[in-house]
């Protein structure tokens, strides 16, 4: 999943450039994933399907935790029609209905009603079940992971990334238990925001103007050099003692064909 150059300052790649990527990696799909927004979505699909390859079309949802002060999010893919309103409803939702002084979101229950045809990945290291496993709060996960459960029957999966990311390595043994003993799906991403390694350097000087701040900044958000399009070998090799989550990624595909 990628974050494309709608995601400003954020990502740099451009949607109809995320179509010949797939088709240079040899994937049969490839998912667009912007922060809480939709506008590369028409570029990216038109580009998609002159190459040959499948678009699904999703949004990184800013849903803010609840009983906290903490916003968090949520992968959504579109399988359907009425998953691509419902995708456009929450998108405008997050923007129009919360506070002007904080980033867009929606409140967790306002999912109610609009997750028919969304496929759901926890996240990663912004998902809210990621943060509370690394945090060491278990129950508080286990509970936000039962409200998951009920708002996406059947359509949400254990989402984990290898990214050398503090936060998904605490919580990667306790997400795999909380999947198996729920008998929920695992999936292997690596959730991208440049194209190539040797554009981590240029990305980190993007986030500098993003933030307003200077490369020697030490508190400063900074890039990870692993957040490129990886290869399926690459990820194969990354995963190979669960290869069923790499498998589920064409699962996915399948389901939003």
């Amino acid at each position: 999943r990628i974050l494309s150059s709608h995601s400003m300052l954020e990502g740099a790649i451009d949607p109809k450039a995320i179509a010949k990527l797939a088709k240079e990696r040899g994937f049969p799909a490839i998912a667009i994933c912007d922060r809480n927004g939709l506008y590369g979505s028409y570029a990216f699909a038109s580009a998609c399907f002159e190459q040959g390859v499948q678009p699904i079309v999703g949004t990184l949802l800013g849903v803010a935790r609840p009983s906290s002060e903490a916003i968090d999010h949520l992968a959504l893919f579109a399988q359907d029609e009425a998953g691509w309103q419902n995708l456009c409803h929450l998108v405008s939702r997050a923007h129009l209905e919360r506070p002007l002084e904080l980033e867009p979101h929606v409140a967790l229950d306002e999912l109610d009603g609009r997750t028919e045809g969304l496929i759901a990945l926890t996240g990663a290291s912004e998902g809210a079940m990621t943060c509370l496993f690394a945090e060491g709060q278990g129950s508080h996960a286990l509970s936000y992971g039962e409200r998951l459960e009920a708002l996406f029957p059947g359509r949400l999966y254990v989402e984990l990334s290898r990214r050398g990311n503090a936060v998904e390595d605490a919580a990667e043994a306790a997400l795999v238990d909380w999947a198996y003993d729920r008998d929920l799906p695992l999936v292997a991403t690596n959730p991208a925001n440049f194209a190539e390694p040797h554009m981590y350097k240029a990305h980190d000087a993007m986030l500098c103007i993003a933030n307003s701040t200077h490369i020697d900044a030490e508190e400063r958000p900074k890039s990870n050099p692993e957040s490129y399009v990886k290869t399926a070998h690459m990820m194969e090799e990354a995963f190979d003692d669960l290869p069923e989550a790499v498998a589920n990624t064409l699962v996915i595909a399948q389901r939003c064909a």
